[in-house]
């Protein structure tokens, strides 16, 4: 209420005191511009005035010599009147110089004018020249129906004549007065336009009557210019601001305070402009609105006083004055700008109101603040009562939600890593089988690979409570980083096949073998761009490459020339590099590795470069109907490269496609083991055959070959193949002679020939033929294949059949390669799987002679535990769930005897929990000093349910999917077992 009274006080305040001011200012305006519009009202007057005298004078002059010289019978005595008249006028016209012309036209018909240019400041004498008109003829004749015309060159002052006369047209400089102008007798009015003068000219005419019986037998006109009105208006408007101008009942406008022109031109000659065609468009405006509220004719005797008309965006004045003359009635016209007269009054009032806005405001605050601080004291207690029961609940909801989204990754990540850990854990058997062939471990492992990408998906889920709060962390480990990308590319492959694309590895011999850093974070940034390549390729080839950044050039070998290009590319960035460098020297050893993604796809516009590493951008949003995805790939590879100290960009290139280029920053394993191994292939005199199908692939094995001291041959189909062979081993001429001189160079030449299945023509049964031509030579070259994911098996049987046991599967890159040279060197022609990792035979008896007691309710993960740790020589007894666990230990405990060695606790089971049987045993070994190990085998993965473990008496803590060789140093960490 008392807001509203104080509110309701102002603005009555203000109303009063503005509307007050208004009236006494609007008051004070009026009379002002009814001032402004008397002025030229007294001038109009003057200029009437004048041309009246001056038009009388001229009658009674005229009055007066036509008396004298008029003589009915004698005409010859009319050329003496009409030089008597000429100088009589021109004493008269030469008296005002302000007029325009006089003129005096006969009722025969003759015409006598004088007119003065004001521009050219020259004045003429015009006259008619009848045959021998007399004064005495009773019919009038019209003033232009004299047959000839003359002007003559007066002197302004003597009025002598200068120079000769001229012949004329009628009525070419002036406007003559004529008898019909004046038929009744009085004064007539008009406006005359010139060809000579931009302003309008304002005509009066009067009769001439012979004295004796008051008979017209002449008329007199006189023109003056209105040249005098409108610069009269236009000093008002100077001191007075707005605008005035003058204008006919019809609209037609006479002066102006304005420099807008007042005649226009047209195919007659020059015409008067009406008001709302004028050039200015205050004066259009102004017509504009007198014409839409008193019609096109203004009334006569009308006055205009209108206050607030809105002519464009501001408010104005406009007055307006009627002067009535015979036949020309004129109206006068002023509009001022409302903010001239009213503006300060504005200001002040919106000053005032906004004082007393701000005063009133201010009034209420006072008070509302005294108010609280009467109040403060009996509220503060149920304010902070209040506050605290917010509080308590935002935090018990807060708390409620956290709970929640807890156990729903927690319970989601054992659902979900209890089926994987079983298939990661039978794959593992399988792989440990010595009886597999080459094709079956390959499967295997790519089997694995993609379920250990599953894997890694899962625990992004986990990782996002730390992603949300910007706390994720990047693991420091060693890693292979050439294996790596082999699992990758490997991983990639068979789509690729299916896209009908060639996907290539091509990894430079400076590369180390060992890196510290995050490998899981290396796998998703190259999966994502791999999978992007392959999204937006639908032909041609995807080249992984990689090399190492060395300030020291001088020993660096290059693969490709495109492996230049980062140095110049971010040449800017290169004192961060070094600074990286040179501080890292005094503590942790970096190094720096390049890598390029490379595509034959649509390409990305050069304009969304930058935008496609943005969130939920796309090159172009239409394919995501097409391809699918949401836009996510690209910036969370930009944000791990950027987490891992790298950058990442899109580089121009020659040709289609897309070039991805980044580096990223790892640590240095000890000194030595990071180190590339090199054989030196030049001394065991290889000459290898590639027969490859994917040209891409081809090119730069052979060149890789060729660096390392390995002469290289390349055949992309079938005859081809066929040709080499058998000119190279039966002696005939060949297009290729550098082959066959090689070939034959040495006696003790390896010779490979590395096949493509798909160079064979699988179409029907001719690729038996193909396979039983290559028997030729199989005794004088190892023979190497090269398979796909879909080869067939009835291939690969009759494959093993034939002898060819050197088999690798698609891509074939520099390791693969590496395996087959090796293969050869130690004559291992009849190994099944040149790729098979050895195995330490230690390894396999690691726990021989511990007893290990297994508790899993899950018979899959129970069965697959059991095998890795027998296999491993361990005595294994399984159980299904916590109360047999207690009870075996009860037992064992009784009979006084250490039956387990170590326990491997699942934490989720029927009938009693991990955590629950923990505790029990823990209790049961109180007072007796023993200590069993007990290891947390669990598919729960989050930090805090490691934390859990270790609060309920677990010595340690382990997840599924079991990683054998964690596992085994684990229970060896507690059994005091080493590896020997």
């Amino acid at each position: 209420m008392l807001a509203i009274l104080i509110g309701m006080l102002t603005m009555l305040t203000w109303h009063f005191t503005k509307s007050y001011t208004k009236d006494t200012i609007n008051s004070l305006a009026y009379g002002l511009r009814h001032e402004l519009l008397q002025r030229p009202i007294l001038r109009m007057w003057n200029i009437l005035n004048s041309t009246v005298e001056i038009t009388m004078a001229q009658v009674k002059l005229s009055e007066y010599v036509i008396d004298r010289h008029d003589k009915p019978s004698q005409a010859e005595r009319d050329e003496q009147l009409y030089n008597v008249m000429r100088d009589v006028t021109w004493a008269l016209f030469s008296s005002r110089k302000a007029l325009n012309a006089i003129t005096i036209s006969y009722r025969n018909g003759f015409v006598q004018a004088f007119h003065r240019d004001h521009r050219s400041n020259n004045t003429f004498y015009i006259y008619s020249d009848h045959v021998k008109p007399t004064m005495s003829e009773n019919r009038p004749k019209d003033r232009n129906t004299s047959s000839i015309w003359y002007r003559e060159s007066l002197d302004p002052i003597t009025g002598e004549k200068i120079g000769t006369r001229r012949t004329i047209p009628p009525d070419d400089l002036i406007n003559i007065a004529g008898l019909s102008e004046v038929r009744d007798g009085s004064a007539s009015w008009h406006v005359a336009v010139s060809k000579f003068t931009d302003s309008p000219l304002l005509s009066a005419a009067l009769p001439v009557r012979r004295p004796s019986d008051r008979r017209i037998v002449a008329a007199v006109g006189v023109t003056a210019a209105l040249y005098s009105v409108g610069q009269l208006m236009k000093e008002l408007v100077r001191y007075h601001s707005g605008y005035m101008y003058l204008t006919s009942q019809e609209g037609y406008v006479l002066a102006t305070s304005t420099e807008a022109p007042l005649l226009r031109n047209s195919t007659t000659g020059r015409k008067l402009m009406m008001a709302v065609d004028s050039e200015d468009p205050m004066i259009r405006s102004g017509a504009e609105w007198l014409n839409k509220a008193y019609g096109d004719k203004f009334p006569i005797n009308t006055e205009v006083h209108a206050e607030d008309v809105m002519l464009g965006h501001h408010k104005y004045y406009i007055d307006s004055f009627f002067l009535k003359l015979k036949r020309l009635p004129l109206v006068g016209v002023i509009i001022i700008p409302r903010k001239y007269i009213m503006g300060k009054v504005d200001q002040i009032g919106f000053t005032t109101l906004v004082i007393l806005i701000a005063a009133s405001i201010c009034t209420l605050a006072i008070g509302c603040v005294c108010i609280l601080i009467l109040t403060s004291g009996i509220s503060k207690e149920m304010r902070l009562r209040a506050e605290l029961i917010s509080q308590l609940d935002a935090r018990r909801r807060a708390e409620a939600s956290s709970n929640c989204k807890s156990q729903f990754l927690a319970n989601m990540s054992h659902e979900l890593r209890t089926p994987m850990a079983a298939v990661i854990g039978l794959l593992d058997i399988l792989m440990c089988d010595d009886y597999l062939t080459t094709e079956q471990f390959a499967t295997i492992t790519q089997i694995r690979k993609c379920s250990t990408a599953l894997l890694h998906l899962l625990n992004n889920i986990l990782d996002l409570s730390k992603v949300e709060s910007g706390k994720l962390l990047l693991e420091e480990a060693e890693f292979d980083i050439g294996k790596e990308l082999e699992g990758i590319v490997d991983m990639f492959s068979a789509q690729c096949i299916n896209h009908n694309v060639e996907i290539v590895l091509e990894l430079s011999d400076d590369m180390p073998i060992l890196v510290h850093g995050d490998s899981a974070r290396v796998v998703q940034i190259f999966t994502n761009l791999i999978s992007n390549s392959i999204k937006f390729t639908s032909s041609g080839h995807i080249i992984l490459r990689g090399w190492c950044e060395n300030y020291d050039t001088s020993g660096m070998t290059k693969l490709s020339t495109s492996q230049n290009k980062p140095h110049c590319l971010f040449k800017r960035k290169s004192k961060p590099r070094e600074s990286i460098m040179n501080n890292d020297k005094k503590s942790n050893r970096k190094i720096i590795l390049w890598f390029e993604v490379d595509d034959t796809g649509c390409g990305i516009d050069p304009s969304k470069w930058e935008s496609v590493f943005e969130c939920f951008e796309q090159a172009d949003p239409s394919t995501t109907r097409t391809h699918g995805g949401t836009g996510l790939g690209l910036c969370i590879v930009r944000n791990l490269v950027t987490k891992m100290g790298g950058e990442i960009k899109v580089v121009k290139k020659d040709g289609s496609g897309t070039l991805m280029q980044l580096y990223l920053v790892f640590g240095m394993p000890l000194e030595g083991t990071g180190l590339q191994f090199h054989l030196d292939f030049g001394d065991h005199n290889f000459m290898v055959l590639l027969a490859l199908k994917g040209s891409m692939g081809r090119l730069m094995m052979s060149r890789w070959l060729r660096q390392n001291g390995v002469y290289a041959s390349l055949a992309s189909e079938w005859n081809e193949l066929a040709q080499i062979l058998q000119e190279t081993f039966q002696g005939k001429q060949s297009d290729n002679k550098d082959f066959i001189e090689c070939s034959t160079h040495k006696a003790a030449r390896l010779n490979i020939v590395v096949v493509d299945a798909d160079i064979l023509d699988l179409s029907s049964n001719i690729w038996r033929q193909q396979l039983y031509f290559l028997d030729n030579y199989h005794a004088k070259a190892k023979f190497a294949w090269i398979l796909n994911h879909d080869t067939s098996s009835e291939i690969k049987v009759e494959l093993q059949r034939k002898g060819h046991l050197l088999i690798v599967n698609k891509p074939l890159y520099r390791t693969k390669m590496m395996q087959i040279l090796k293969t050869v060197i130690q004559e291992k022609s009849k190994a099944k799987d040149p790729v098979t990792r050895v195995k330490a035979i230690s390894e396999q008896n690691s726990l021989s002679g511990l007893h290990i007691l297994l508790a899993e309710d899950t018979p899959v993960l129970q069965r697959v535990a059991t095998i890795m740790l027998e296999k491993m020589g361990a005595t294994v007894t399984a159980v299904g769930d916590g109360m047999q666990v207690v009870d075996a230990l009860k037992c064992m405990l009784g009979a006084g005897e250490c039956t387990f060695d170590l326990i491997l606790m699942d934490c989720q089971m029927p009938k009693l929990d991990g955590y629950d049987a923990t505790k029990a045993i823990r209790r049961s070994e109180a007072g007796t000093g023993s200590h069993i190990p007990i290891v947390a085998l669990t598919a729960h993965a989050m930090s805090s349910d490691e934390t859990k473990c270790l609060e309920v008496g677990m010595d340690a803590y382990l997840t599924k999917p079991i990683d054998c060789e964690l596992m085994v140093s684990t229970i060896l960490s507690f059994t005091d077992k080493r590896v020997s």
